[in-house]
């Protein structure tokens, strides 16, 4: 039987959450807003659903995107647009668009279930909605059904009433099961909350009954409010009505008795009502006015509970209190056994479903940290899943237990994804394969350690670049006649690699050459030796120190010779590894100090040091210097011996490959100092493609090198 490859157990986490819809309506369309909030009380997470307007030609407010954005919602439903219209909006929300009579069977926004099979309610009680016909306000307040909703949802484990007048529902929004719209929310909270401002106080909106500003701004802004990590109350109340509810301030009173944490007690909100009508909605609840700032936030050990008389301030910004990057869902810890192959994964449901329906589930964690998100990478995974900011993404019956076969790619099969996602074929550079044998037997951190590329530098056999280099010269000398037969001689007689004793090595400080020598020789990079020079031949040659006998002799005569040695000891001397010599040659190395350096500061990486490139249409390939994923974002670009090789015509080159490999970052790294004029040629050009830049030169590649 075939083995698969194991490649450990990994902890990570699942949740489960409701697909939420951002219902689209026409701008003013009171109608229209009510039928969202209909559909919106027949679907778990509901509460959290927001609605927004629409104008005339399609367009949205940039307020409304924010709120979208926040909610976390993954389909829009249009309600009242034409098509045309809700089509653009949603374009402009970047998401896709159902008519309001298939959102619970088209289109993401159907993973969901009915708030019966969520909520749990206690025997006896009954959960109050909107009268029949009743105000705007109440429908906003506690939710509504249309009357074939209703009857079905008598017919359930949710039961509902519809009050006989409106202070039930005043009444009802103080307990945090009263109204329907709360038990849409039952087992819908977040897992995590960014930028929490910690408690709260209580927000009261005050609304004439009617008021479609009112009402849709509250839901709106009720809609973000995080479930999990905040207890303040957020009630909606109709100005001329709360004067009549008897006993009404007592309850609310007893709401209020928070810890002491935050300051006033409660904001009072409109914006129809005048501020003269607050005042007196204020009185009326026994809220007393306060000129105290604002303070919001969680104190350790937990204060005593606020007392009355309970204060209170108008027309604060409450939005600020929702104004909150959050991750939606129940959460189920998950172990997986991480299998080359794929892996099997069950998990209990964090929620307890009772009915069918739909969820969506998403997973985050160790096994997928470091992956670019790239929906190629998600298919991986499975199939089906999708990228959720940083978590992965399934659509799932709505069921108590789960079983998946996931796929936890390798960061370098990530990064083979999204080569291959751009290229018709790639394969290493001649460069490639001479990085990539290095770094699958060494540690390429070493080469960061001070004084270890210039030995290298100083210990390599120069080669086809460095005799380009002098024939050049001698050109420009006009003297190559005269100089061309002492190059003869001297590069025809360069058939064995070069060999030097530490001492000699250029550029290395002096007091750690002969450490940095041997480190060569622990990694296998280099070898030690000793040299023997015939009497008979003259021929100077490298003997390795497993070869040298007690009796020196020469490698090519035989003849009798004698080990070089300085007055007090033998001469110790060192020769790079055939590999690493042509490498050395070849400019390879400064692609592994870059990688070194990128792996160090981002230990989840993987890095190609040099394909070529062949993109749809062209037989041509293109090389790029290093390709690569490292910590979830895609890199690519070009590394040079000496910056002064960055001409204005190269970088742009380069740019425009990290454009076409569709690339996070693109890379600009030189061995030598990169100019601040080089640079910021290449930030501009790179803000307009919309990539980050990374410049890596001396200072990053070659520490401690004046």
């Amino acid at each position: 039987m075939e083995q698969m490859e194991y490649r450990g157990q990994m902890a990570m986490q699942a949740a489960v959450l409701p697909a939420r819809a951002v219902y689209l309506i026409r701008e003013g369309s009171s109608e229209g807003f009510r039928r969202a909030i209909q559909e919106a009380s027949t679907r778990w997470g509901g509460l959290t659903e927001p609605i927004i307007e629409v104008l005339t030609d399609g367009s949205v407010q940039p307020g409304y995107r924010q709120v979208v954005e926040l909610s976390g919602a993954v389909g829009a439903v249009n309600v009242d647009l034409s098509d045309e219209q809700a089509k653009h909006a949603a374009t402009q929300l970047d998401l896709d668009c159902v008519p309001l009579a298939r959102v619970d069977r088209d289109g993401a926004t159907r993973f969901t279930c009915h708030p019966s099979h969520t909520a749990r309610s206690q025997p006896g009680w009954t959960h109050v909605l909107a009268r029949e016909g009743g105000s705007l306000w109440e429908a906003v307040a506690a939710g509504d059904l249309n009357d074939e909703a209703f009857a079905e949802m008598q017919r359930s484990s949710l039961p509902v009433r519809r009050p006989r007048s409106s202070d039930e529902i005043g009444r009802a929004q103080l307990d945090i099961v009263g109204t329907l719209l709360q038990q849409t929310a039952a087992q819908a909270g977040e897992y995590q909350v960014r930028g929490v401002p910690g408690e709260t106080p209580a927000v009261i909106w005050v609304t004439t009954p009617d008021d479609f500003d009112d009402c849709l701004a509250f839901w709106n802004v009720r809609a973000l409010r995080p479930l999990t990590f905040n207890h303040a109350p957020m009630i909606l109340l109709p100005v001329d009505d709360v004067q009549h509810w008897i006993g009404f301030e007592n309850q609310l009173a007893r709401v209020l008795g928070r810890p002491a944490e935050f300051s006033p007690d409660a904001i009072l909100v409109s914006g129809g009502v005048e501020q003269e009508r607050l005042e007196a909605v204020a009185q009326v609840l026994g809220l007393e006015p306060t000129e105290d700032q604002l303070k919001v936030g969680h104190r350790w050990p937990t204060p005593e509970q606020r007392q009355a008389p309970f204060t209170c301030r108008f027309n604060l910004e409450v939005q600020q209190f929702v104004a909150l990057e959050r991750e939606h869902g129940q959460v189920s810890p998950v172990d997986i056994h991480v299998f080359a192959t794929g892996s099997r994964v069950r998990f209990p449901s964090p929620v307890a479903f009772d009915g069918a329906g739909g969820a969506l589930l998403r997973f985050f964690g160790r096994p997928f940290d470091g992956l670019p998100r790239r929906s190629s990478v998600a298919t991986l995974v499975h199939q089906h899943a999708t990228w959720s900011r940083d978590s992965i993404q399934l659509r799932a019956a709505a069921q108590n237990s789960y079983q998946f076969d996931l796929l936890v790619p390798s960061l370098r099969q990530a990064r083979e994804q999204v080569l291959d996602d751009v290229t018709d074929r790639h394969r290493p550079s001649d460069k490639g394969r001479m990085g990539i044998a290095l770094q699958e037997t060494s540690d390429l951190s070493v080469l960061l350690e001070p004084g270890m590329f210039e030995a290298l530098v100083s210990l390599m056999t120069p080669r086809s670049k460095t005799l380009t280099k002098e024939l050049k010269a001698l050109v420009a000398q006009g003297s190559i006649a005269d100089s061309l037969a002492e190059l003869a001689v001297r590069w025809g007689s360069r058939t064995e690699r070069r060999y030097l004793p530490a001492q000699q090595l250029e550029n290395v400080p002096r007091s750690i050459r002969v450490v940095v020598a041997e480190r060569l020789c622990a990694l296998g990079w280099a070898e030690r030796g000793l040299k023997v020079v015939c009497p008979r031949c003259g021929l100077g040659n490298f003997v390795p120190m497993s070869d040298a006998g007690s009796v020196a002799s020469c490698p090519g005569c035989s003849a009798s010779a004698t080990y070089t040695a300085d007055p007090s000891t033998l001469s110790i001397f060192y020769r790079l590894d055939s590999l690493v010599d042509r490498a050395v040659d070849q400019g390879v190395f400064p692609h592994l100090m870059v990688i070194a350096t990128l792996a160090k500061a981002e230990p989840l990486s993987s890095f190609l040091p040099g394909a070529d490139l062949y993109f749809p249409g062209q037989s041509k390939s293109v090389e790029v210097d290093v390709f690569g994923v490292c910590g979830g974002k895609v890199m690519a670009g070009e590394i040079k011996t000496s910056a002064s090789e960055f001409t204005e015509e190269q970088v742009r080159r380069d740019i425009d490959l990290s454009v076409r490999l569709r690339a996070d970052v693109h890379i600009l790294a030189a061995v030598d100092v990169v100019p601040e004029r080089t640079r910021e040629f290449a930030r501009s050009l790179c803000g307009k493609a919309g990539i980050e830049l990374r410049v890596l030169d001396r200072q990053d590649l070659r520490p401690g090198v004046a």
